[in-house]
């Protein structure tokens, strides 16, 4: 399905100065096309706007028509493409000066920002994966219409710049302006998985010694399907896969990914590297991508499972590295970490202590100048690299929602349990 990003129109795409009757009246921000045409290489570009101009007898619907018309071929003419756009006509207040030939506007419908008809009827149209999809517009109202469709929400400073404060509703992020919103837009695409797939499993034998433990099923697929599934419902399908006990039956499983709807590379490691060494020796694979998610192969995750979020917090935090953590009951035998209420990690406290429950879960959050950190060979990505960054970086725990469900599969009876918990 297509991706799509609603843009809200006065305010985001224009200056806003009072009501817009015309063309005319219109001033398109300078840095529009250049924002749209970043766009334009991997989304379909959608105007969601409320016109209560039409309810207020300013103008009719086909004058809105000709406007959003110039404004597309004023765009085209900067190489920029808008691809549709759909308005709401009403206001949902009787005023009695209201001119007669607007009064049938004057109603309550479900086109109206923040309801979702009108994004319903594009999704239908295009085809558009509304999950997956951003809405950026520069009031609660276009954040409330985002969170009622399901998109990310993106609030620019532009425009009301959120201070309408008609809804109670924060963005999942905020940008200066429609440039920028695009830009982050990009990078939020531009997400590589890093899954750690090389190692023996030992302790889970005889069933690995002739299948890698990723390949290990849990409610009839492998962990990493299950892992690439939860990945391609978080808009995440570029995946560097890195492998080597047994290395050509996971390459035989997934080939190049298209037959899972996601993109897999392999990088070559003859010799067992450790999670470290084996993101070091991808590196040729990681250089272009805005941010990377790293995950132990053994780690099963469930349908809630949702990168996005772990993503989100990274990105708001301004973050060097993020780690997903949890509150554990066995903390004796967990490698626990200190944080403080913002998230920052302060300390690795490790194991063998009972009072801090703040666990490291093995999946990490980072810009791929983490890679810059790993020293050559053979070494552990945690132990080796991201505990020993703390009091240099800025590394922060993002604390797993007791919703989503994430357990590693390092035994026989953590595997008997998971497999039940699927039962």
């Amino acid at each position: 399905m297509k991706r799509a990003v609603f843009l809200d129109r006065d305010g985001t795409i224009t200056k806003s100065d009072g009501y817009f009757s015309s063309y005319e009246k219109i001033e398109l921000l300078g840095n529009l096309s250049g924002a749209i045409k970043l766009l334009n290489r991997d989304f379909l570009v959608i105007i969601i706007t409320n016109q209560p101009v039409v309810a207020r007898g300013m103008c009719t619907e086909e004058d809105v028509r000709k406007t959003h018309g110039k404004i597309i071929k004023d765009l085209e003419k900067q190489g920029a493409r808008i691809d549709g756009v759909y308005f709401c006509p009403h206001h949902p207040e009787h005023h009695d000066d209201v001119p007669e030939h607007a009064r049938k506007y004057r109603v309550q419908c479900k086109c109206r920002k923040p309801e979702t008809e009108l994004i319903e009827q594009a999704v239908e149209d295009f085809g558009i994966d509304v999950r997956n999809s951003f809405f950026i517009g520069d009031s609660t109202r276009d954040i409330k219409t985002a969170k009622n469709a399901g998109c990310t929400s993106i609030l620019v400073r532009t425009g009301l710049a959120g201070n309408d404060k008609k809804y109670d509703v924060e963005p999942d992020y905020t940008c200066n302006d429609i440039l920028e919103a695009s830009k982050l837009v990009n990078e939020l695409i531009n997400v590589r998985a890093v899954l750690l797939a090389g190692g023996k499993g030992e302790r889970l034998r005889p069933l690995t010694l002739n299948t890698p433990k990723p390949l290990l099923e849990i409610a009839g697929k492998s962990i990493l399907e299950h892992q690439m599934d939860a990945l391609k419902r978080s808009g995440i399908n570029k995946i560097v896969l890195c492998a080597s006990y047994l290395s050509d039956k996971i390459k035989d499983r997934f080939g190049d990914g298209s037959r899972f709807s996601v993109s897999i590379e392999y990088p070559e490691e003859p010799e067992m590297l450790g999670s470290g060494g084996a993101v070091k020796n991808a590196k040729a694979f990681l250089d272009d991508a805005s941010y990377l998610i790293i995950i132990n192969g053994d780690s099963m995750v469930d349908g809630k499972f949702d990168f996005r979020e772990l993503v989100k917090f990274h990105v708001n935090a301004s973050a060097f590295a993020t780690l997903l953590v949890r509150e554990t009951d066995h903390p004796l035998d967990s490698d626990v970490l200190r944080i403080d209420e913002n998230g920052r990690i302060l300390e690795f406290i490790g194991r063998g202590q009972e009072e801090c429950k703040i666990a490291n879960s093995g999946m990490t959050v980072c810009s791929p100048k983490l890679l810059d950190c790993i020293p050559d060979g053979n070494c552990n990505i945690e132990k080796d690299v991201l505990f020993k960054l703390i009091e240099k970086k800025d590394l922060y725990g993002f604390k797993m929602p007791n919703s989503w469900f994430k357990r590693d599969i390092g035994t026989l009876e953590r595997l008997e349990s998971v497999r039940k918990y699927f039962d």
